[in-house]
């Protein structure tokens, strides 16, 4: 599968070992995607999301801190469904119900009152957003609903 990834400065450790991984896996990886000022993660969004929305079958995976601004700003493109996963379930139905088609983690971030942690099972949360199918059905009524926004 060919998976175009995305990260601002807050991203690029999980990055760089969500690559490693994604390669050991048979996966395609770009070479990824950073924009000119390490921290404008709408320019990297908007990047993965066009590739993503062009070559069907192909998936994103985009990394920033807390990974919020991130997947808000690839949820503004057209054909694209974005989700912020924390858990191997939020990828699970992000698929199967939505039919994500870009992933969001957190690379952590940490201010004086509150901390975001990279997932510890971040491979596990990629593999249940790469392997499930999407079930169509009700659901791809709804998923058709969201073009219409």
């Amino acid at each position: 599968m060919k998976i175009y990834i995305g990260y601002d400065h807050r991203g690029t450790k999980l990055a760089f070992k969500v690559m490693e991984y994604l390669v050991e896996m048979g996966h395609e990886v770009n070479e990824p995607f950073e924009s000119e000022e390490a921290d404008d993660y709408p320019d990297i969004a908007s990047i993965v999301c066009e590739k993503v929305a062009k070559e069907r079958g192909s998936r994103g995976l985009l990394i920033c801190g807390t990974g919020i601004g991130i997947a808000m700003s690839a949820n503004r493109n057209a054909k694209i469904r974005a989700v912020l996963a924390q858990t191997e379930a939020d990828a699970y139905f992000s698929r199967r119900h939505e039919d994500a088609n870009v992933l969001v983690l957190a690379g952590g971030y940490t201010d004086n009152i509150m901390t975001i942690k990279t997932p510890k099972n971040y491979e596990k949360i990629i593999d249940a957003f790469l392997t499930t199918n999407f079930e169509g059905g009700r659901h791809e009524r709804r998923v058709k609903k969201l073009e219409l926004l």
